[in-house]
């Protein structure tokens, strides 16, 4: 059991106990009719399988980010408690970022990592703990809009600047980390933030015309040199893809995730209410596939992951709750009522989930990560927070 799980059961109990009958919010219904089945899943087949490979460490870890999600939904979703969440991912943000600056000074890594176990992965990026350079860019990819949204949301000033001073270091090291995925997401990121600032539509289109460019610039000038790159025995060239009758040149590793999402497909067709927890691998590894992945197994996609372990139903019920969560943070940032505070929230919530995407495909396995379930409830929090608050002109705004 990870120390993970036992500090969701701690959260899921403090939840529970301070459970109250409030004023009822839709989105907080949708999240729970989500969360029990797949929390059930997890629980059900952590006991059933206890030690199996891929299946009890995903189950684990599943079922400590639903209990993570259903302890936070059980709280008050004020701007009390969204600023003591935020101040957390200060905290995990100042403290990763000092671990980088060891790194890159020293060269040591804290732990094993992704670099030193794969001989023929390329030896570039900063990985702090997180074993993998994309794992890190993932985690900095939810931070930095969570930093800015901390700042106009905390009543001290002194605090206000150490979240800018935080999300201002964290982009150069972004860049450090090499991850092309996180430089395209943090280039996607800073445009939705600047066109969700101006109100010309002429300019809006310009800046989102430059992102699109910028973050496709990004994801083609960087393959084969972007961190964790194959570059073993028949991988590293360039390769061929068929999209809608076009022929777009890839690195291996684009290869790979394009391959592992088709074979994802295809697991969807075979088993349309899901494979179960960790299931993923575990046909990959029963089936085989007439695809080039280079021997990857993990599913690189965390959509496709999603759906194919935990079924259509759930899949698409997930999907709605993130469609809830873009359309209520949408309505709150066009909002002039909206404090300064509650638009960066929502402001923060809209850049994540279109940065989503890029998300998906940074992890070898998404829903085996810890940090991104806690990202998960705390933009849930938020979400109830807009849908259910009243908006005022002053209401929440910074003071000194």
């Amino acid at each position: 059991m990870s120390s993970f799980t036992a500090y969701a059961v701690i959260l899921f109990v403090y939840g529970f106990l301070h459970l109250r009958r409030r004023p009822p919010v839709g989105l907080r219904r949708v999240i729970v009719i989500f969360c029990l089945p797949v929390l059930v899943i997890s629980l059900v087949t952590l006991m059933t399988n206890f030690g199996a490979p891929y299946i009890f460490g995903n189950s684990v870890v599943v079922s400590g980010g639903i209990l993570i999600v259903l302890g936070m939904v059980s709280l008050p979703a004020t701007k009390e408690t969204i600023r003591a969440v935020l101040a957390g991912w200060l905290l995990a943000s100042l403290s990763t970022t000092a671990l980088a600056a060891i790194e890159l000074s020293t060269g040591l890594h804290f732990g094993s990592t992704y670099l030193d176990a794969n001989p023929g992965a390329t030896k570039t990026g900063v990985v702090t703990v997180f074993f993998n350079p994309n794992n890190y860019a993932a985690f900095l990819t939810i931070t930095i809009p969570l930093l800015l949204a901390g700042a106009a949301l905390t009543t001290r000033t002194w605090v206000r600047r150490i979240y800018y001073l935080a999300a201002l270091v964290s982009a150069p090291i972004m860049i450090l980390t090499s991850s092309r995925f996180g430089l395209a997401a943090l280039i996607l990121g800073v445009s939705i933030w600047i066109v969700l600032r101006i109100r010309s539509h002429i300019g809006q289109a310009i800046v989102l015309a430059f992102a699109v460019l910028g973050a496709i610039f990004t994801l083609v000038f960087l393959q084969g040199r972007s961190a964790g790159e194959i570059s073993g025995a028949g991988a590293g060239g360039g390769y061929i893809i068929g999209v809608l009758g076009f022929q777009i040149p890839v690195d291996s590793s684009f290869l790979a995730r394009w391959n592992l999402s088709l074979n994802g497909l295809d697991m969807l067709a075979q088993t349309p209410l899901g494979s179960g927890p960790g299931g993923y691998e575990l046909t990959a590894i029963a089936q085989g596939t007439s695809r080039q992945t280079f021997n990857m197994i993990n599913p690189h996609n965390g959509a496709m992951e999603f759906f194919t372990e935990y079924g259509v139903i759930l899949g698409a019920l997930a999907f709605i709750v993130t469609i809830a969560l873009f359309i209520g943070a949408i309505r709150a940032n066009g909002t002039s009522s909206r404090s300064r505070a509650e638009r960066s929230l929502a402001t923060a919530t809209i850049s994540v989930i279109v940065m989503l995407p890029l998300v998906f495909v940074m992890h070898s396995t998404f829903i085996n990560i810890p940090h991104e379930w806690i990202g998960f409830a705390t933009f849930v929090v938020i979400g109830i927070h807009l849908s259910g608050a009243r908006p005022t002109v002053k209401e929440g705004e910074a003071t000194p």
